[in-house]
């Protein structure tokens, strides 16, 4: 063979404290030099990552897309001109282990493997985390709000550093409320905290927890070797104790491959469960993660690259849809460890993220899914959208306090921008239609249930 036999795309998005890192695990994979070509596009970056790449590493073809267009267009500028038989894409805050590359290229060699069209990599979450279990006495907050709460979290901080942000909250929490210095998230009565600790040495550290309530009550703490009781009380209070750290630290898994709800939401296969082998077996699943995953460049050229019009988030699983009604099979690969930032380049919950994922996932059902569902699920959102204002304007009456408008608002700038795109995803399912070898029912069994 000439040439290359894979292209490793990296999308660099004012990356410049973290590609280094990425460009080097790079550089370190155990693959045949002349094997591998590595690409770097860079999104309109406003930091010096384009000095960078230019001084340090000029064995990386840099180029320099003049605007940003997000995961799916960035993305798409380099997969228009790959030529190697494969292309593997990465995030800038993607540090892969010395063999991934290696590893992701293997399911591609099997014996039936002809109609393997991406291979998902094991993303594991950088750094490791120390689990807290959080128990405190629950309430019921009323008729207006069904969940049963503990306690509110302000802050979280180690040794001083607020890592509020970095800490993985689905086992414990809801999402966040409220903005600015009184932003704060309701917990469950009972849950595990993940908190982010850099190096795994053996040392003691310095938690602290910013927590309120509606009464004064207990809140137990427990950590591997530890435990603590803290006092929660109506006013914000900041509780330190101090934990040893070492054998206690785990890995957090982020993505085992990707998988679609019956109810059109896609998810992270193994979200925030913690590493214990459990995701060890080489398997075939719905769809890929696009922060870590290989193409078979033919696949690609069949199916299309990503839709642009997502920019950015439920882009891979729209792609995933469209390679699975070709005929076209996904695999994950967990030998292809991944370690990934939390959060590095966007934020979770923040008005960007909720609206690209309230609207892609109306859009990705519009292409792809069966009409009852689709239909199904994009009638319900501004029904859904209604009952929500409606119950803040109950909430504010027995609070005494302005409903909060943006929740609404950015719900309606979600419709307003699906209906301005329906027409043209319209013509685009038609289209997926007429070429697909799949049916829309057969592929819907991969659908899963909560």
């Amino acid at each position: 063979m000439t040439g290359p036999l894979v292209t490793v795309v990296v999308l660099n998005y004012n990356g410049a404290e973290r590609i280094p890192g990425v460009l080097e695990s790079l550089a370190a994979q155990d693959l045949p030099a002349d094997q591998l070509a590595v690409w770097v596009v860079d999104n309109a970056s406003a930091d010096s990552s384009l000095e960078l790449l230019a001084r340090d590493f000029p064995w990386v073809r840099t180029i320099a897309n003049p605007t940003n267009d997000g995961f799916a267009g960035g993305n798409n500028v380099a997969l228009r001109e790959v030529a190697t038989p494969f292309v593997a894409l990465l995030n800038d805050d993607a540090y892969p282990s010395a063999d991934w590359l290696r590893r992701l290229l293997e399911p591609f060699q099997q014996q039936d493997a002809e109609r393997v069209a991406a291979v998902s990599a094991k993303i594991v979450f950088l750094p490791r985390f120390l689990p807290v279990e959080l128990a405190t006495p629950g309430f019921l907050p009323g008729a207006l709000d069904g969940r049963e709460l503990g306690v509110r979290v302000y802050r979280v901080s180690v040794d001083g550093r607020d890592v509020t942000d970095k800490v993985l909250w689905d086992r414990v929490a809801y999402g966040p409320e409220g903005d600015g210095p009184g932003r704060f998230r309701w917990t469950r009565p009972a849950g595990t905290l993940l908190v982010p600790v850099e190096g795994a040495a053996e040392r003691s550290l310095r938690l602290g927890l910013r927590l309120a309530a509606e009464t004064a009550k207990p809140v137990e703490l427990a950590w591997p070797g530890g435990g603590a009781t803290a006092k929660a009380e109506p006013d914000p209070v900041d509780v330190d104790v101090e934990v040893r750290v070492g054998v206690g630290l785990v890995d957090v898994l982020n993505n085992a491959g990707s998988m679609v709800f019956r109810d059109g939401y896609g998810a992270d296969r193994a979200y925030q469960e913690l590493d214990r082998g459990q995701y060890q077996r080489p398997e075939e699943v719905f769809a890929f993660c696009g922060g870590a995953v290989c193409f078979r460049t033919e696949a690609l050229r069949e199916a299309g690259s990503f839709d642009e019009d997502f920019f950015l988030y439920y882009e891979d699983t729209d792609l995933s849809w469209r390679l699975r009604a070709l005929g076209w099979a996904i695999r994950y690969q967990p030998e292809a460890v991944v370690r990934h930032i939390h959060s590095a380049s966007s934020v979770e919950w923040s008005p960007l993220f909720v609206f690209h994922t309230d609207r892609n996932r109306l859009l990705m059902l519009t292409k792809n899914a069966r009409a009852g569902l689709a239909v199904r699920e994009v009638l319900r959102y501004p029904l859904t959208t209604v009952s929500l204002a409606l119950r803040e304007v109950a909430r504010s009456r027995h609070t005494r306090r302005r409903p909060p408008l943006r929740p609404t608002l950015l719900r309606l700038r979600v419709l307003g921008s699906y209906l301005r795109l329906l027409p043209v995803m319209l013509v685009r399912r038609r289209r997926l239609a007429a070429r697909a070898r799949v049916d829309r029912r057969h592929l819907e069994r991969w659908l899963v249930l909560r």
